[in-house]
């Protein structure tokens, strides 16, 4: 696991590439690798790649940037979970190998298959290629998003970076908020990809490659599995072998490492099932555990205790106080690059420097299960209100006009409206957006300037059969909350303190077969996940199997009433909020949660990381300084 950032002059006859101007950009990048460094920057100064290194395989020969035998010159983040597979198949073509790394497969697997390299690559990555004798940049991202890669092309010059904050050490690249986005960001807690808060800089979406030469740039999507819209004819025991037996092959090539792999424990049925998985793969696995002093009601650590001690695992615990929240808010924004308002960024954070301080560099983790397996609450409502549609749709139009207005506006709910509008001939939409619900935004808004889509426009469509219910639903989780979201949290956070983390539901093949798995072997009325539940049931305990689902969170409700409340007050009194905000509303709606007549954590959190980020990324205030003065101002508790 890396981090990459580079620089292109391909439409400035004058333009010159620095090493010094990519070493800028890459040590921005220190945290993604702390065991080495590279620049390497073209005779005639029109290109300049950076790299820095967290070694994990191959640890003495897989310095970056590296060169092919055609002059190529490749850096890359990630790892290619299939590369011996696909270095037997280069070697049988002739590729002769200097290194045991994954790196090298890609340069001989673009001589071999050239832009079409990427669909032959299984593994999370992100990577810039330069073909001198094509005169081309060749970039591309994982299939499911698990890497990021940033860039942005201004006046003939391309740029791109596993994070924002390297694009902003470049001089030809200003930070300036992206009004166009703001309102999205606040519905969906991030802004969908290909665009980003910062206006001018992009991101590059899941399974999608691009090129830049003399003719500028262009992208295109390589591998898309929310396009499939077609069941398997299987049993329901046939799935569960099936899954069984590509999940044990995810973990075992997941455990490639030249350095000790753990597992982030919870205690929930996801992260258990990796513990499970490795029982008899590796070594005494290490888990790893946060808690909170002030939220019993989120603390997780008895179950993973419990599931440590059922396994034997060698496991480390943290516990996060109320003071030790807000110190770690400035750095928790700082990491993000833009905001990712989901409060679990701040755990997340913690456990995983847990992990690197007990010399543990890779841990594995349960996100995509959810995802994949239809683990939330929210997939049986999406069923539930489709089987109310359908009753609905049956009745007489006069029905069903008297009975929408024969229910009182204070006792309806966002999804009746929704419904009822379905049944007059309008779609359904299950995809809610994750955060703020326009009601609100319209409070806190100063102005809605641009009417940009809320959600990617692949997101709408016609929603009237079960089956598209299913895929839909589905599709917005892969489209939008795992890729942008999930994966980019589980990023930032590993890679903030040089972890590499990795995840195993999300590999392709089994990615590519549970997608098009039959709705009833997902759920089973109320029951959750059904063929991943069968197809571990040997493994799993049924304390574990049976247990409710308890999501993965932290007490921003308690934390709004209190410190977090007093920082987010503070941050609002800056002249610049009042371009974005109405904060004499957001005031009131923090007077309104800190006295208990409302609940307005998950429309305060938002705007909380937004104040935040756009103290030290907007206007250039150390984040270790406005730590400070936000500690000064603010009553913590220091338990």
């Amino acid at each position: 696991m890396c981090g990459i950032a580079g620089i292109y002059e391909y439409g400035r006859s004058e333009g010159r590439v620095t090493p010094e101007a990519v070493t800028q950009m890459r040590d921005r990048l220190a945290h993604r690798g702390p065991d080495g460094a590279g620049v390497h920057v073209s005779e005639d100064g029109r290109v300049g790649l950076g790299h820095r290194r967290l070694a994990i395989v191959d640890l003495a020969h897989g310095a970056q940037p590296m060169f092919g035998e055609g002059g190529e010159c490749l850096v890359f983040n990630g790892e290619i979970y299939n590369y011996p597979a696909l270095r037997r198949d280069l070697e049988g073509r002739g590729a002769r190998f200097r290194t045991q790394c994954d790196t090298e497969v890609i340069l001989h697997a673009y001589r071999h298959y050239g832009d079409a390299c990427v669909k032959h690559l299984t593994g999370m990555f992100a990577f810039a290629l330069w073909d001198p004798k094509a005169a081309r940049l060749l970039f591309a991202r994982d299939p499911l998003g698990e890497k990021p890669l940033y860039w942005t092309a201004r006046d003939g010059t391309f740029l791109f970076a596993s994070e924002a904050k390297a694009l902003l050490a470049h001089p030809r690249v200003a930070p300036e908020v992206n009004m166009t986005v703001l309102e999205s960001y606040l519905a969906n807690l991030v802004v969908p990809s290909p665009a980003t808060l910062y206006q001018g800089i992009n991101k590059l979406p899941p399974g999608t490659a691009g090129t830049c030469d003399a003719g500028g740039v262009r992208t295109w999507r390589y591998w898309d599995v929310t396009t499939e819209r077609s069941f398997l004819d299987v049993s329901l025991p046939d799935a569960a072998s099936h899954v069984r037996n590509l999940l044990e092959r995810s973990v075992q090539a997941r455990l490639m490492s030249d350095v000790p792999v753990g597992v982030l424990l919870s205690g929930g049925f996801d992260s258990t099932s990796l513990v499970a998985l490795l029982r008899d793969r590796a070594a005494r696995t290490s888990t790893f555990s946060v808690g909170f002093t002030d939220a019993p009601g989120l603390d997780e650590r008895h179950e993973a205790r419990w599931v440590a001690q059922h396994f034997g695992t060698d496991h480390h615990e943290v516990t996060v106080s109320p003071r030790q929240a807000l110190e770690s808010l400035t750095t928790m924004v700082h990491h993000q690059d833009e905001p990712l308002a989901d409060p679990v960024c701040m755990p997340l954070g913690f456990v995983c420097a847990l992990a690197r301080r007990r010399g543990v560099p890779v841990v594995l983790a349960g996100e995509g299960a959810d995802e994949l397996f239809w683990g939330y609450p929210g997939y049986v409502r999406a069923m539930q209100r489709q089987r109310e549609l359908r009753l609905l749709q049956r009745l007489p139009a006069g029905s069903r006009r008297f009975l929408a207005a024969a229910v009182p506006r204070s006792r309806r709910r966002r999804g009746f409206d929704l419904m009822m509008g379905a049944v007059g001939g309008r779609q359904l939409p299950i995809h809610y957006p994750l955060g703020m619900p326009s009601s609100v935004r319209s409070q806190v808004l100063v102005a809605h300037p641009y009417d940009p889509p809320l959600i990617p426009p692949q997101l709408t469509g016609d929603e009237t059969a079960l089956q598209t219910v299913a895929f839909d639903t589905q599709h917005y989780e892969f489209a939008l909350r795992l890729p942008e979201l999930l994966l980019m949290r589980i990023d930032r956070f590993s890679m903030a303190h040089s972890v590499e983390a990795r995840v195993p539901f999300l590999d392709q093949e089994l990615v590519e077969y549970a997608y098009r798995l039959p709705v009833h072997h997902k759920l089973d009325g109320d029951r959750t996940k059904v063929v991943l539940r069968r197809a571990l049931a040997d493994i799993v305990p049924e304390r574990v199997a049976n247990r409710a689902k308890q999501g993965f969170g932290a007490p921003i409700a308690h934390w709004l009433r209190g410190p977090m409340g007093d920082a987010l007050l503070d941050l609002l009194t800056a002249p610049a909020m009042r371009r974005y905000f109405r904060t004499d509303a957001v005031a009131d709606m923090v007077a309104e949660h800190r006295s208990g007549r409302a609940h307005h954590a998950w429309f305060l959190w938002p705007i909380l990381n937004f104040a935040v980020w756009h103290r030290v990324w907007i206007e250039g205030e150390s984040a270790d300084e406005l730590t400070d003065r936000l500690l000064r101002r603010c009553t913590v508790e220091a338990r």
